[in-house]
């Protein structure tokens, strides 16, 4: 993502000319689209190309960034051809406030990953748990190794499609199922509850219960459980809850770490901008999503078209928005206290020696989201419980490290976690 920093503060502070941006030029790649996001210091901003250029999508922000309180302005370009061409940011009265170079190189050689289309819909599964339709994918033989996303009910980009660059090559060391948790994907949301006006008031409980009844009906043992986020705790929990059934839990940059109040601080400023400024007040677009993405997943690797329109389509969704609207009535988030009482309670059971099973915790070292530190101190309370655990930093990645270095990802799971 291209950042045109130094906007002038107004026209009447612009020359006849327009000032130059204060930013080295940089180079993009013809064919592609590239996202950029222009800072300055007032609002109503537009953006204007010169020929050999699309001007594709044009997006202003209250914030221009998580750091960066000034308006800007969220553009995506692409050329067709090698040049170059240049870029006008104009006030409301179409004053040039600012005006950069873009330099546009050759196509890079195209060449899609192994792993695309790796979970296609007609490859999906359905069972029943609990009078809850559930949907989940499988592949390869072997001990069971469950991979378990993130997010919450409502949320958008959360399904078991989200492992889709890890799938196929665990495949070939385990039997792979990734699954759509509980009133995500295309898993049923949760069912009206007699005697309560809002069944989402357990969505947490529910959640956790939903994965062990999962994995019974499965008949899966020895098992590996894999959690990301938010899908870090059910996996810990049916670990505490099953452990005669799970060898191995694997919490990536999880949700299950202690209370820090300034880490928490620095993960809150970040969430709170991605809730707030990221995408258009009617809704996320394919440009939005996949400038939520670059702010989560530092490498900009494996962040594809489809992955953006997988979030705009599950956010549109009928079923999506009912579960969101539950879940908004009750604020129910990892913040609230129904959460904060079961991971309490998840700590002291691992405190008191309940977490029998082997475990790994993977972290992006750049996540926003939640820091390292938290990681850290999450691994550590681990070791002083006297559970079998390890940390591995995965460098240069954000929130989602299995995204971003699925080969270095598969290679710690496989390492820490097979069965001799």
């Amino acid at each position: 993502m291209v950042l045109l920093a130094g906007i002038a503060a107004s026209a009447s502070a612009v020359a006849d000319t327009a000032a130059q941006c204060d930013l080295p030029d940089t180079t993009l790649f013809a064919g592609e689209i590239a996202d950029i996001v222009a800072c300055g210091e007032v609002d109503g901003m537009t953006a204007s190309v010169s020929e050999g250029v699309k001007l594709i999508y044009q997006q202003p922000l209250q914030e221009c960034g998580v750091d960066d309180r000034r308006p800007g302005l969220h553009l995506a370009v692409s050329a067709d051809a090698a040049g170059s061409a240049e870029i006008v940011i104009r006030d409301t009265d179409d004053a040039p406030l600012c005006t950069q170079t873009l330099r546009f190189a050759e196509p890079r050689p195209s060449s899609e990953p192994d792993w695309l289309n790796s979970m296609p819909a007609e490859a999906a599964r359905f069972i029943t748990v609990d009078g809850i339709r559930t949907r989940y994918f499988e592949q390869g033989k072997g001990q069971p190794l469950v991979l378990v996303h993130g997010g919450q009910a409502g949320g958008a980009n959360n399904s078991a499609e989200k492992w889709e660059q890890n799938f196929p090559s665990l495949a070939q060391h385990f039997r792979v199922i990734a699954i759509d948790r509980l009133a995500q994907g295309d898993t049923d949301n949760l069912p009206d509850a007699p005697g309560t006006d809002n069944p989402y008031a357990d969505y947490f409980a529910a959640d956790a219960a939903h994965l062990q009844a999962f994995i019974r009906a499965l008949d899966l043992r020895d098992a590996i459980l894999v959690g990301h986020s938010q899908g870090g705790w059910p996996v810990t929990r049916a670990a505490l809850d099953m452990p005669a059934l799970i060898s191995c839990v694997v919490n990536v940059d999880t949700v299950m770490v202690p209370f820090d109040m300034q880490l928490m601080g620095e993960a809150m400023q970040f969430l709170m901008y991605t809730s707030r400024h990221l995408h258009p007040p009617t809704g996320p677009t394919v440009h939005s999503a996949r400038r939520g993405m670059k702010l989560r997943y530092p490498t900009d690797n494996n962040i594809t078209a489809a992955k953006a329109q997988r979030l705009v389509d599950q956010h549109f969704a009928t079923k999506t928005a009912a579960a969101r609207d539950s879940m908004n009535a009750l604020r129910m988030t990892p913040r609230h206290n129904v959460f904060r009482a079961l991971k309490e309670q998840a700590h002291a059971d691992i405190a008191a020696g309940g977490l029998s099973a082997r475990s790994v915790v993977i972290w992006g070292e750049l996540d926003p989201q939640v820091p390292l530190g938290l990681g850290e101190q999450f691994n550590a309370m681990l070791e002083a419980a006297g559970v079998d655990t390890r940390l591995a930093v995965i460098e240069g990645t954000g929130h989602a490290p299995f995204i971003e270095r699925p080969d270095v990802f598969n290679r710690l799971v496989r390492e820490h976690c097979a069965g001799d």
